[in-house]
């Protein structure tokens, strides 16, 4: 999983201005904020834009990158942010709090740690991804944010402009729903085990 690796990018790009470890940082990075952001305009040559801007920020400013404390949450709300300046610049009157998440994260894959994968075939695998893929868009998104992004729920709430609680909510629901498949899993290794 990339967080393990995450730290070594950061350092790499603050101290080395390492355009390689840039580059890896951005793929890691790109997709989900491009999915997220494009969920807040609903256009995607515009949202690629933003992104690509608020990316670029971060290497022109890549010597303070050690002192941000949570990546993902940093690059989350300075693309919600650039995509409200966007809208405000093109005299949009919605609020931003009447978004959508209908589109968010056309396609998400749950990234699974080694352990995880040496227990669950590519079958599972894929069954989970459909699962996460059919949750209701806005506890899709907020999955994706705590388990694939990581971020807390705290850093959710104020992402999305929710309360903690609803967060919690929302994570339950999803809980449930894949809680059944892994269960299906452990039960089918334990009787071919056995």
């Amino acid at each position: 999983m990339y967080s393990q690796r995450l730290p070594y990018l950061i350092h790499a790009i603050a101290h080395n201005s390492d355009e390689q470890a840039f580059e890896e940082l951005f793929r890691i990075y790109y997709p989900a904020l491009l999915s997220y952001t494009a969920s807040l305009l609903k256009d995607n040559p515009v949202a690629e834009e933003i992104c690509g801007d608020v990316l670029f920020n971060l290497w022109q400013n890549r010597k303070t990158l050690p002192a941000i404390k949570n990546l993902s949450h940093y690059l989350y709300i300075s693309a919600k942010h650039a995509a409200i300046s966007y809208t405000r610049s093109r005299g949009y009157k919605e609020s931003q709090k009447n978004i959508s998440l209908g589109d968010v994260g056309e396609t998400l894959t749950y990234e699974l740690s080694n352990h995880e994968l040496r227990l669950i075939n590519k079958e599972t695998l894929k069954e989970i991804n459909l699962a996460i893929n059919e949750l209701p868009d806005r506890c899709r998104l907020i999955f994706k944010l705590i388990k694939e992004d990581g971020l807390k729920y705290a850093e959710v709430a104020r992402l999305l402009e929710i309360s903690v609680k609803t967060v919690e909510n929302q994570m339950t629901i999803a809980v449930k729903k894949l809680s059944g498949i892994i269960d299906r899993v452990i039960n089918g290794y334990k009787r071919s085990a056995s």
